[in-house]
């Protein structure tokens, strides 16, 4: 996106400007209609504003249209997800009034039914068929960005989790008119079976609406024998009840001054945005190499979706303090690896909760392929912090064992978004802050040349109780080495040796 004209824009009384429908997710087909407030055919562009001081209107690349011969438009555009964010129709120097979007977010909840009276919620009996039905218009407690519209038709995909961290499916529904939906299972062994359901992406109509997961959901699965015996309390579970949830994730209000614009990486090669209802596997926002998906995993009770015109890892579904935030929830990209470039991300923590172990929400290059992989050995940490710690700790290491590591003091994370780079090259490694360079190391050793790609975290501890957290990328980036200054005067950082890798 560009920068708009320079030079005073000015507004007809006459000027107008409306968007339907007013319920809508990010992607959305919605119609922007209105006018310039004089005659003339004209050649009209979109201009965005994320409604934050200091921040200037900006046109949306891409896009065209005409009015008519009476100033008036009428065209589509797929809606925003950032809420709060404002956008006009200009001309030169006409423009119209703003129109401020606050998109709804998809969401779906989950209730495991398992028809016996005996039985507590969330377990099943093991050979015993029993069923999930699924709301894709949940109402919840103090969040005022739901309920989302309903799509009649759009296809459910269950799926259960398989090898600790991965997705397989199960079965395929789709919504009815009330945006609901059922599916039969039955589990044929005892234990901890973990589901979710995905709302696969609908692009009917015009629209451009990412897939979205449901958090993951736990049933406990009982021996038959055990069915009129009292039965053991499952262990505590996030679950899919309509109280008590809030969105954590609201948008930082300043932007963050970046490595890329300070040394003139641009143009990127890829950027993933998030800004009108992308899926994980969508490809770039934008970029001269549009290319790459997230594979997204989870070991425990959170998961990762966009939001607010970002991506976020979400610790658990409840937003409010108590049991239920466990194991280790990511995304890696994949399609687009580098062995030298930058990357660079923009990351908000948020955590109200201080009664348990606080996660690592943590930003890392990692080797591409599974062969060049050595159990942590050739990662380079782009940033590891926590939501109510105060520091920022980054660092590389080597295959040999040696490592190379730096802590930033005193600086607030909870709430704030702050945007880490780093540069790779053949001979030094160079990480950033909020466009300054923090550290450099500069030895080839430090370099492990083999294909990376980018990943983000949001660590546990195992199965152990975590303060309820919320990661959140307003958007990733990756720049070649073609461009701008290439920079080597970071601090030094200090050199050790880890007893990791395999």
């Amino acid at each position: 996106m560009a920068a708009a004209p320079s030079g005073a824009a000015t507004r007809s009384g006459d000027a107008r400007l409306t968007v339907s429908p007013g319920t809508y997710v990010a992607g959305q087909r919605v119609i922007f209609q209105g006018s310039l407030g004089r005659t003339g055919e004209r050649r009209i562009t979109l201009q965005h504003n994320m409604n934050r001081p200091g921040d200037e209107w900006t046109d949306i690349d891409g896009f065209s249209a005409r009015t008519k011969a009476d100033g008036s438009f009428r065209f589509a555009y797929p809606a925003p997800g950032m809420f709060g964010i404002r956008y006009r129709v200009v001309s030169r120097r006409m423009v119209t009034p703003a129109w401020t979007f606050d998109a709804r977010s998809q969401d779906l909840v989950l209730d495991v039914v398992s028809g016996n009276s005996a039985l507590n919620d969330g377990q099943v009996l093991a050979g015993v068929p029993f069923v999930i039905n699924v709301d894709t218009t949940p109402i919840l407690s103090r969040r005022p960005d739901l309920p989302p519209p309903i799509f009649p038709g759009r296809t459910l995909t269950l799926q259960r989790r398989v090898d600790g961290n991965q997705w397989k499916t199960l079965d395929r529904t789709v919504t009815d008119q009330l945006g609901m939906g059922k599916f039969a299972a039955v589990a044929n062994r005892s234990g901890n079976v973990v589901y979710r359901v995905r709302q696969e992406k609908w692009t009917k109509h015009g629209n451009k609406i990412g897939w979205f997961p449901s958090f993951p959901t736990y049933v406990r699965v009982l021996e038959s024998s055990s069915a009129n015996l009292a039965m053991p309390e499952p262990e505590p579970q996030p679950t899919a009840t309509r109280s008590n949830v809030a969105s954590l994730a609201t948008r930082q209000n300043r932007a963050s001054t970046t490595a890329s614009q300070t040394y003139g990486w641009a143009p990127s090669l890829w950027d993933f945005a998030w800004e009108t209802g992308q899926s994980l596997t969508s490809r770039p926002s934008r970029g001269t190499d549009r290319t790459g998906r997230w594979r997204d995993t989870s070991t425990g009770t959170g998961r990762a979706a966009q939001h607010n015109g970002g991506l976020m890892l979400d610790s658990q579904r409840d937003n409010v303090d108590g049991p239920g935030d466990r194991g280790t929830t990511a995304v890696t990209l994949r399609g687009n690896p580098m062995r030298y470039g930058r990357w660079e991300v923009r990351l908000r923590m948020k955590s109200t909760e201080t009664k348990a172990r606080d996660y690592h929400a943590r930003v890392e290059l990692v080797p591409d392929r599974a062969r060049d992989y050595h159990c942590g050995a050739r990662n380079i940490t782009v940033a590891d912090v926590t939501a109510h710690g105060s520091s920022v700790t980054f660092g590389a290491k080597a295959l040999s064992g040696a490592q190379w590591s730096r802590t930033l003091r005193n600086v607030p994370i909870n709430g704030q978004a702050i945007a880490f780079a780093v540069e790779v090259t053949k001979n030094h490694i160079t990480w950033f802050k909020e466009g300054k360079p923090v550290g450099t190391v500069r030895s080839r050793a430090a370099v492990s040349d083999v294909p990376m790609t980018l990943r983000l975290r949001l660590v546990g501890n195992g199965q152990k109780e975590m303060n309820r957290t919320q990661a959140i990328s307003d958007w990733m980036r990756g720049f070649s080495l073609e461009r701008g200054k290439r920079v080597t005067g970071g601090p030094d950082l200090r050199r050790g040796h880890f007893n990791g890798g395999c």
